[in-house]
């Protein structure tokens, strides 16, 4: 996979979490991820890549932290279901977010975005595309930390 392309990605989700959220961290070096690898994440912002290079993006993390995220950008929930309801609305905002930034960095490509799918549920499984190797970026913060994950064909 394109390092240019891993590079915009990590760099668009690391100042998209410091600037909405005063998050400050470096990534992890890219590893690639077991297709079935189990994982302690209970929520994943996915976003299909088209155009000149096609694939998934997914932000991962867990639902604490996706609810710290609220309690930081000054959101309020009551009720287990406004929760769910707010959690879901962060976790799909950041990807749309992180992949558009990206996307608009990488200027000697053409790539579209589609609207993000939040899944939810521990540990759940994403079928990923045949088309490369799945590689994970991880960003830790004391107050959590997410993974961002690219499969991408180009």
């Amino acid at each position: 996979m394109d390092q240019g392309l891993i590079g915009a990605f990590a760099r668009s989700a690391r100042d998209t979490f410091r600037d909405m959220f005063g998050l400050e961290a470096e990534p992890t070096p890219a590893r690639v991820l077991g297709r079935s690898e189990d994982h302690s994440w209970d929520i994943t912002g996915l976003v299909g890549l088209a155009g000149q290079t096609q694939g998934v993006m997914a932000i991962r993390l867990t639902r604490a932290f996706a609810i710290a995220l609220l309690a930081k950008s000054g959101m309020e929930a009551e009720g287990e279901a406004e929760v769910d309801q707010m959690v879901s609305g962060i976790v799909g905002e950041l990807s749309n977010i992180v992949a558009g930034s990206a996307t608009s960095a990488i200027t000697h490509i053409d790539i579209e975005i589609s609207p993000p799918v939040v899944v939810r549920g521990h540990n759940h499984e994403i079928s990923w595309p045949a088309i490369g190797p799945v590689v994970a970026v991880a960003l830790a913060f004391p107050e959590g930390s997410f993974e961002l994950d690219l499969c991408i064909k180009g």
